[in-house]
């Protein structure tokens, strides 16, 4: 049977046409974007190419193995693992379903949903002591079929909580049944699928809806679930031919190859939170980021209608009044160094114009082992490798250009309103993304809606405070497109730094990112703050800010509850 689901090899790719490859006839490998697991355990991966694409513009293979490249996919495994045990640590439930059509797709969507972490977890629990006699209550009532089924499925759908988000890629439907009597429930996933993307389901995508076990052999997450949508009367029972609605089926059991009826709670189309967190951790998934989390102590009700209209955007500007064509600048004007791994600043040549040197002015490397080195003046940014580069993708210098590998919760402060999270340890030095927004010349805000004013970040890292700071001065917005950052909230200690980097353009035309930076080590699910007012900070700290500051008449109340508060943060 396993032959069946064996998959076709894949077509031969035509390289000899190619361009873009190296004088040896080679493309530069970005990473490994996707998995899918075979029926025999096996994994293929999607590899993404540089400087390579067909003529219908993708540019991923699949390969089992990466021969001179093994550290991507050891990368790759990593960050899955870190993953698949954040999902575990987060709750039991499988959200996984497949027709018979599927078989092949099950190991990959078992695989995404961490099915092996949570076992082991679950197993560590102990069992419930009537789990023996809901799984009879259960049966019994399975054993019931309709006088036309003749051949039930031993399959049940567990659903406990709001579900999570669909899979980006197609969607299985139920089988088709046969209405005998009542009205037939909605099937919402069908409705979904005809905007689903048009590929196989892999590891990097989100989970299917449903769970598929047989009940003879299976140990479920929850047993008064299954009990509860077993005899709840408002519930529909399923066959494999029938529906009734409202009622138990009191045909004489049919004997069938396979124990056991389909039990399924409609699943109905996300809203609200869901729906909301569905869609940025699509966002999130496509720039290849770890998951967004809403928690659920944000209630439909708490979020407005623009947070709707919201676009998320994890590692990028949105531009208005033709600031891209500032933005991107040609080829030539970027410098790029030919290095392999860029462990020297000063022998790197796209670091000819950094000024982040020590005291006898040699220049330095802004990270160390992967973490921010914190060794940046004032005024100061940091120049990562850019794409023009011909280091190695996992280079020491290229930290705040990758994406996000930490998940990241969006949850209900007490005093602040919604603030961001992340549910595991960070080490200090730890970059966690970008600022993102539309980028806008600074003389504008004044003209913005009074509402958009507090998601403003001015983009004056290399501007020094107290001199005067030549060339255009350009803000980041966030309200109407961003990321998480918009929710980080003010904190007169905070738990964040901030820093200016650039990589996608060249410092003269003033427009770095401005990056988030762990500032110490940060307990898991502690709220992730900044300083909304550096310069207060340094005025005390350099001892000029002992007398009391006089207010600003559109300053705000702080709410940090820090012991050294300022007590009002400069609007």
């Amino acid at each position: 049977m396993m032959d069946m689901w064996k998959r076709s090899p894949s077509p031969e790719e035509s390289w000899s046409d190619a361009e873009g490859g190296n004088e040896n006839g080679e493309w530069p490998i970005k990473g490994v974007v996707g998995e899918e697991v075979d029926p025999d355990g096996t994994s293929r991966y999607e590899v993404r190419w540089g400087n390579w694409s067909r003529k219908d513009g993708t540019n991923t293979t699949w390969q089992t193995d990466i021969t001179d490249r093994s550290d991507l996919i050891n990368l790759w495994k990593k960050f899955q693992d870190n993953k698949r045990n954040a999902l575990a640590q987060d709750g039991l439930d499988m959200e996984v379903s497949w027709p018979d059509d599927a078989v092949h797709k099950r190991f990959t969507s078992l695989r995404a949903q961490a099915y092996d972490e949570k076992k082991r977890k679950r197993l560590d629990k102990p069992s419930a002591a009537d789990w023996d006699q809901e799984i009879e209550r259960a049966r019994r009532h399975a054993d019931e079929p309709d006088a036309e089924d003749g051949n039930a499925a031993s399959r049940l759908r567990v659903r406990r909580n709001t579900p999570r988000s669909t899979p980006s890629s197609d969607i299985p439907r139920l089988g088709s049944v046969k209405r005998i009597r009542g009205p037939t429930p909605p099937n919402p996933l069908s409705r979904r699928g005809a905007s689903a993307r048009k590929r196989s389901p892999s590891i990097g995508d989100d989970t299917f809806r449903s769970l598929m076990f047989n009940l003879s052999t299976s140990t479920v997450e929850s047993p008064r679930a299954i009990s509860k949508g077993v005899t709840e009367k408002s519930k529909n029972v399923i066959t494999n031919h029938s529906i009734k609605s409202g009622q138990a089926s009191t045909s004489k059991p049919v004997p069938s190859a396979t124990k056991g009826v389909i039990f399924v709670r409609p699943a109905k189309p996300l809203r609200g939170r869901a729906l909301l967190q569905s869609n940025w951790n699509q966002a999130a998934q496509e720039a290849g980021a770890a998951d967004i989390r809403i928690s659920n102590e944000i209630v439909d009700g708490d979020i407005g209608q623009h947070l709707h209209e919201f676009k998320y955007m994890e590692r990028s500007y949105h531009f208005d009044d033709g600031l891209q064509s500032i933005f991107d600048v040609d080829p030539g004007a970027f410098l790029a160094c030919a290095c392999t791994t860029c462990q020297r600043a000063s022998q790197c040549d796209c670091q000819t114009e950094s000024e982040v040197t020590n005291e006898r002015g040699h220049k330095l490397c802004a990270y160390n082992g992967g973490l921010f080195a914190f060794c940046i003046p004032q005024g100061v940014e940091v120049i990562e490798c850019n794409k023009y580069c011909r280091c190695d993708p996992l280079c020491g210098n290229r930290v705040a250009q990758k994406p996000r590998d930490v998940p990241i919760e969006i949850f209900k402060t007490k005093q602040c309103g919604w603030g961001a999270r992340c549910p595991i340890a960070l080490p200090k030095g730890k970059v966690l993304g970008i600022y993102t927004g539309t980028l806008i010349r600074r003389e504008d805000v004044d003209n913005l809606p009074p509402e958009h004013i507090g998601y403003v970040f001015d983009l004056d890292g290399t501007e020094v405070r107290g001199q005067h700071n030549e060339g255009d001065k350009f803000s980041v917005g966030s309200h109407d497109c961003g990321n998480w950052t918009r929710f980080v909230n003010h904190s007169c200690s905070p738990s964040m730094k901030v820093y200016s980097v650039v990589f996608d353009t060249i410092r003269e035309v003033h427009m770095p990112y401005v990056a988030f930076v762990a500032a110490r080590d940060i307990p898991a699910a502690e709220e992730l703050t900044i300083d909304y007012e550096p310069s207060a900070a340094e005025e005390i700290a350099e001892g000029t800010g002992k007398q009391k500051r006089k207010m600003s008449p559109t300053a705000l109340l702080c709410k940090c509850s820090a012991k050294r508060c300022r007590g009002w943060i400069k609007q």
